[in-house]
């Protein structure tokens, strides 16, 4: 990706009107409404600037370059067909780049920097064979069959039940062997790894020092929730890796840039240089915007508002994506802070059906 990120971003945008229709509509529509008369790309002259599509979008227009060929197709973890988003790929190439830029920086520095071995992969999360429409899936399985890791499989099957007796076995070999691993996983089976052995009576285990976890999102209402200390607790207590050793991972199948900790590389000596105390990491290709949920207005430093994104790896689709999660602004970064309310969002559907071509 060039360094001048605000050229790339324009060049993005106006390549994105032509081609997107969904996404050009949308544009004429934000412009418009900020009094812009003639909704044109001239009128936009930063990244931060750009009108940002909301995510609802993906879940009702087709946000995709028509001509394009499609190389992947990510769906959302919705709980339905009709709240699920689609999110099609004309190529991979800046998808992996986007991905092996974040997981060098903040999983695997050590590893990558040929300070340790590649490390033993145990994956709490289905195949690509299993859930190919799966954008954490598809990262998953390039962390754990990459030049970082050897491959130790992978423990969730297509119906997402954790093969918990048989992913214990292979992290309990590794304890005997005295390999570092890295576990791959979300909140939700993790969680259900955890519960199997509490209710199963195993022994805890004690990963060898270096070993490392990374989550990524909530339980989806599916079990009793937990805070992310107490899930770290648990993770110390029966797999012995301290929370410094824990890597949280933000992103989304509308996205293709990770935000990350910055834990595990402070760990491993390896620290990350963060927009500013609290806030998380990006790659180069994804920088971030906290606005006024109503007026869309950038918000102070410390101030809270919706997250919008814009990320240079989404080169199929629209760079610029309004999310429905909530954040802090440290600086030019943010701290997560969650899904917003229903009532904070109500409006995006509404004005999305207003331009639907």
């Amino acid at each position: 990706m060039p360094d001048d990120f605000d050229s790339r971003a324009l060049e993005l945008y106006a390549a994105q009107r032509a081609a997107v229709p969904a996404y050009d509509a949308w544009c004429a529509f934000e412009l418009g409404r900020r009094g812009e008369a003639t909704g044109t790309v001239a009128e936009v002259r930063t990244w931060r600037y750009v009108p940002a599509l909301p995510i609802a979008a993906y879940k009702t227009l087709d946000v995709f370059e028509a001509a394009a060929p499609v190389a992947a197709e990510w769906h959302s973890s919705g709980t339905t067909s009709t709240d699920r988003s689609t999110h099609r790929l004309g190529a991979l190439d800046d998808y992996d780049a986007a991905i092996d830029e974040g997981v060098r920086a903040a999983l695997v520095p050590d590893v990558a920097a040929g300070d340790r071995e590649p490390l033993e992969c145990v994956q709490l999360q289905p195949s690509a064979a299993d859930a190919p429409h799966s954008s954490l899936t598809y990262m998953y399985d390039r962390i754990r069959t990459g030049p970082w890791c050897m491959d130790a499989s992978a423990f969730v099957d297509a119906d997402y039940r954790v093969q918990a007796e048989a992913a214990w076995e292979a992290l309990r070999a590794r304890a005997r062997e005295e390999a570092p691993v890295l576990v791959l996983a979300t909140s939700f089976a993790l969680a259900m790894l955890l519960d199997a052995a509490e209710d199963g009576g195993w022994d805890a285990l004690h990963l060898p020092h270096g070993s490392r976890v990374v989550d990524t999102g909530g339980y989806k209402g599916r079990t009793r929730e937990l805070t992310r200390d107490e899930l770290l607790a648990r993770v110390e207590h029966w797999l012995g890796v301290p929370p410094a050793w824990c890597e949280n991972e933000y992103g989304m199948s509308e996205l293709s840039s990770q935000a990350w900790l910055g834990t595990v590389a402070a760990a491993a000596g390896h620290p990350l240089t963060l927009p500013a105390p609290g806030a998380r990491w990006t790659p180069s290709t994804l920088r971030v915007r906290v606005v006024d949920p109503e007026t869309l207005a950038e918000v102070a430093d410390g101030d809270r508002g919706l997250l919008v994104f814009h990320d240079l790896a989404n080169t199929w689709s629209c760079a610029a994506v309004r999310s429905e999660d909530l954040g802090i602004r440290r600086g030019d970064g943010f701290e997560l802070v969650g899904r917003a309310p229903g009532a904070t969002l109500k409006g995006c559907s509404l004005q999305l059906e207003e331009v639907a071509p």
